[in-house]
């Protein structure tokens, strides 16, 4: 790994530990939320998942980076697949970033704005400039890789779990079977994911009730679900020899659509023209089904007319 590459990760890295700490602590310290003009959905909705995302993923990064120890010449399709997960990484921050800045912009919950709200909106100054910074990194970075290594990688995540894991235990058994089962393995992990944040929020703001908790679990289980597929498919989890077909295409277009959906919910309401309000857990629930089904037939429909041609 050359030193620019190295250097790309370790700013990436640094990046996500500074944003991880803003993030958390403009969410949980109340006083703070409270001034923030991102306090409320859709500008909500996109930090609520960062917050996890980008250590999750950084946290994966670091450690499969710790196979580069030692200075020694590195498998072009790691080094490839770290500038990958480093760059969504990333892309992430600056989604967040760009989120907040817009809520700033349009004045959003401007009547509890006060000195705070000043120094919260000047804390995103830092943050763009570090993911400028490293967006420029990573592409010199990535220029070092060898084309071949991009197209066709020669292992993937999952191969390197097993170098890891090896002083401890043997995971080929285990490996072998989440590469045949890795949708199903990324619906798993997601909907655990989701469970923990819903208990997480119940224990510190009291429980909901069943309808609205269930409604919060579908909205973080169908988040972080699209989350593992785009990771599958940009970052080579689990390297396929062919490109994921329609159908998968389809169940990431509909699972991203519920917390987008969901976010947008009050929007989304009035531009269909239903009466009343999104008010209750059960028509919260009944929109963001809808619009997972549309925008998973419409993605179906499109990849499928693709590929016919």
């Amino acid at each position: 790994m050359s030193r620019t590459q190295r250097r790309a990760l370790w700013g990436a890295l640094a990046l996500a530990v500074g944003f991880t700490g803003f993030a958390y602590v403009t969410t949980q310290a109340r006083t703070l939320r409270a001034a923030s003009p991102w306090q409320a959905d859709p500008y909500d909705t996109v930090v609520s998942f960062t917050l996890f995302l980008v250590p999750a993923l950084t946290a994966l990064t670091a450690v499969r980076a710790s196979l580069c120890r030692g200075g020694g010449p590195q498998p072009g399709y790691r080094v490839d697949q770290l500038l990958r997960a480093a760059r969504l990484g990333v892309a992430l921050v600056a989604a967040t970033v760009a989120t907040d800045a817009t809520a700033a912009a349009l004045r959003a919950e401007r009547e509890l704005w006060d000195a705070r709200t000043a120094w919260l909106i000047a804390a995103l100054l830092p943050l763009a400039a570090g993911a400028g910074w490293c967006l420029v990194l990573l592409r010199r970075a990535g220029r070092e890789v060898p084309p071949e290594e991009r197209r066709r990688p020669g292992g993937d995540w999952l191969d390197d779990l097993v170098l890891l894991a090896a002083p401890l235990a043997d995971l080929g058994v285990a490996t072998r079977f989440l590469r045949r089962h890795i949708v199903a393995a990324a619906a798993g992990l997601s909907l655990l994911a989701g469970a923990l944040v819903v208990t997480g929020q119940a224990g510190g703001e009291g429980w909901p009730g069943w309808q609205l908790a269930l409604a919060e679990l579908t909205v973080f289980f169908s988040g972080f679900f699209a989350f593992c597929l785009l990771c599958d498919a940009l970052l080579r989890i689990a390297a396929m020899p062919r490109r994921p077909g329609a159908g998968r295409a389809a169940a990431f277009a509909a699972a991203a659509a519920v917390p987008v959906s969901g976010g947008l919910r009050d929007a989304l309401w009035s531009l269909v023209g239903l009466p009343g309000a999104v008010d209750s857990a059960v028509r919260l629930l009944g929109l963001m089904a809808g619009c997972a089904v549309l925008a998973g037939a419409a993605t179906l429909v499109a990849v499928r007319a693709t590929v016919a041609r």
